[in-house]
């Protein structure tokens, strides 16, 4: 007979919730189950987030996981803190407050509102809905609080921007959720003033000839300022890149920054009042034979940039 031995690298599964539970379970939850015992093994901390990504699951499914195991007596706790319970010679209770994929479909085909959303869904995404598909459409009304009203526009939008995958829904989900939009209004301002964004990007990206390449995560912060902090038009920012070019001889978000900071500083949001201030500005830099000091001083600004961000 063979000799069985194992290092201490391991994740010891109780034999009771092998035999037991795991047969009936979900198979995701199976996998947040033992990779959360495997963090509390080695006294590793991670986000649900975090775990989503490292199962590649969705956060909802780690949420309703954990969820599960409280209701099986197995965890205790849903907030920062979950602590397994189970060990091999404890009782578990065979019964669950859980609500099975069984149990939500007779819900949405008692619900005439929640069946729409689901042809809607299946009608907007071009397939026929699994079970997961099911399980967060119902998330984000049963959690989340999201009527189906809400739940067929956050769908539409998403499409709208070719995203039908749901991984990319339940971000965009979360993100409504977090800035606490949950009704039709709320979650129409939001499409709006994304789309407005998108387009002020968009219109930048051509003006500054990189239309064709990504932009960073920091260049983008910088768009997304001069457009929702400092209130700048697009041809307030076409202005300042005019002048960017002229001193500097190259794109610069570093140097466009201080202009556009400086003219929102002083109020100057029309492109007259900011011709008159970079005359003034120029006037003062010749007298006082700044230009050059101030050129190489967004040299340094733009390397601590590229150092830090690239």
């Amino acid at each position: 007979m063979p000799d069985f031995k194992f290092n201490m690298d391991f994740v010891p599964v109780p034999k009771d919730f092998i035999e037991h539970i795991m047969p009936s379970s979900n198979a995701s939850y199976v996998m947040v189950y033992i990779y959360v015992l495997m963090l509390a093994t080695t006294g590793k901390t991670l986000g649900t987030a975090e775990i989503a990504k490292k199962l590649g699951l969705i956060e909802s499914d780690v949420i309703n996981a954990i969820k599960y195991w409280n209701e099986k007596g197995i965890m205790s706790g849903t907030g920062d803190t979950v602590i397994i319970k189970h060990s091999a010679d404890e009782e578990i209770s065979p019964e669950t407050n859980r609500k099975t994929i069984d149990d939500i479909s007779e819900i949405i085909n008692g619900n005439k509102t929640l069946s729409d959303l689901c042809t809607i869904a299946q009608e907007l995404l071009g397939k026929t809905l699994g079970n997961n598909d099911i399980e967060t459409l119902y998330w984000f009304y049963d959690e989340l609080g999201f009527s189906p009203e809400v739940i067929s526009m956050l769908l539409e939008y998403c499409v709208s921007l070719g995203k039908r995958n749901m991984k990319y829904i339940e971000k965009v989900a979360l993100t409504w959720h977090e800035n606490n939009i949950s009704t039709m209004d709320e979650a129409q301002a939001y499409i709006t003033n994304a789309s407005a964004r998108s387009d002020y990007i968009s219109m930048l990206r051509k003006l500054f000839g990189i239309n064709e390449r990504n932009l960073s995560k920091t260049e983008r912060l910088y768009l997304e300022s001069w457009r929702d902090e400092l209130k700048m038009s697009t041809d307030m920012v076409g202005l300042a890149y005019d002048y960017c070019v002229l001193a500097v001889g190259k794109l610069s978000f570093p140097y466009m920054n201080t202009i556009l900071k400086r003219w929102a500083d002083q109020g100057i949001h029309t492109i007259p009042e900011a011709e008159k201030d970079h005359e003034r500005f120029k006037q003062q830099s010749s007298n006082n034979n700044d230009i050059g000091s101030e050129t190489q001083g967004i040299s340094e600004i733009e390397q601590r940039f590229m150092d830090t961000y690239d």
